[in-house]
């Protein structure tokens, strides 16, 4: 299982679109609003999420089934390619 030391709107947004869920399923399947949810997102890795919901995610991380964690690193994975490298 993927581990995430410190939760950001990267890895926010890496796993909701893992676990191929719309911005109100996510927000509800973590108890929190769908502003919040968008507002981390938008701030990417300026982001900082409160321990609870670092918690929420990792529970929702945990309880992923082993495609949508591969989808999420995969996606992080990605994301660290820099934009001016070449891929051929």
């Amino acid at each position: 299982m993927p581990l995430v030391t410190k939760w950001t709107g990267r890895e926010v947004k890496a796993l909701r679109e893992a676990v191929r869920m719309s911005l109100m399923e996510f927000a509800e399947k973590l108890g929190v609003s769908d502003r919040i949810v968008s507002r981390w997102e938008a701030d990417g890795e300026r982001a900082t999420l409160r321990m609870v919901n670092q918690a929420a995610l990792d529970t929702l991380l945990a309880k992923a089934d082993k495609d949508a964690q591969g989808r999420f690193v995969g996606i992080l994975s990605v994301d660290d390619v820099p934009a001016h490298a070449i891929i051929e």
